[in-house]
């Protein structure tokens, strides 16, 4: 794990606004992460009330994330962070934004597993999709303890594991094509089902950005849209 230290300031006022900034990203991460595991319970279990608690939960990470983008422009504003703490609050508002966005992938699965329990679907492709948001879910847990721990080499790991979220997607999106191919009574629920399918492998590409945001934090390298062989072989051998 990279030992990034960050500046200590004479203003103690300074050091806990960074501190605090830190913490809510962390928190806004516990909350998508829970989010997401409830949409995937309300779904698999047919439980419309954890749906529905899902869908009006997001309006409060909504509103965490213009907080935490408020205050983070304020430090900027005021402060005029450099070197390390400027890329913490880059960083930062990176990564909230696309916390916010698996929040909102979090809801599309709740409002399709309400949608689901009022037709009274259960059952077909549930399984897959189980194992899907399995890899999806240990991914996203291990980008958010990367973020806690400042840690560069697990971000990459996590950010590697993408590849195998995309192949468990492009198998399972496979499967309900030909399904839905040759099953016309029932396109509209499966197509649903797709639909969940591809928030989950969206997650999995948010995930993938905050990794790299993190590494960007700790090695202050940008590494958006670069092979991560490369970046492995360049940054961390």
């Amino acid at each position: 794990m990279e030992n990034l230290e960050f500046d200590q300031h004479t203003s103690q006022e300074y050091n806990i606004e960074l501190a605090a900034v830190k913490n809510q990203l962390l928190i806004m991460g516990g909350m998508v992460e829970k989010q997401l595991v409830n949409a995937m319970h309300a779904l698999l279990n047919g439980d419309k009330l954890l749906a529905e608690q899902v869908i009006n939960t997001e309006s409060a990470i909504n509103a965490m994330e213009v907080k935490i983008d408020e205050e983070c422009t304020r430090i900027i504003a005021r402060r005029q962070p450099a070197a390390s703490d400027l890329r913490l609050i880059i960083a930062v508002i990176k990564c909230i934004t696309d916390l916010e966005r698996v929040g909102d992938e979090a809801e599309k699965i709740a409002k399709t597993a309400r949608r689901l329990v009022l037709k009274k679907y259960h059952g077909k492709f549930y399984s897959e999709l189980q194992e899907l948001a399995e890899l999806v879910s240990m991914n996203l847990s291990q980008t958010l303890t990367a973020m806690a721990r400042l840690d560069a080499d697990s971000a990459l790991k996590a950010a590697e594991f993408d590849a195998k979220i995309n192949d468990k997607f492009d198998q399972l999106n496979g499967k309900l094509i030909k399904y839905m191919v040759n099953h016309q009574d029932d396109l509209k629920l499966v197509l649903r089902l797709s639909w969940c399918a591809r928030a989950l492998e969206r997650v999995g590409d948010h995930a993938k950005n905050i990794c790299e945001y993190i590494i960007y934090l700790i090695k202050g390298k940008d590494v958006r849209h670069k092979n991560l062989d490369k970046i492995r072989s360049k940054y961390f051998e």
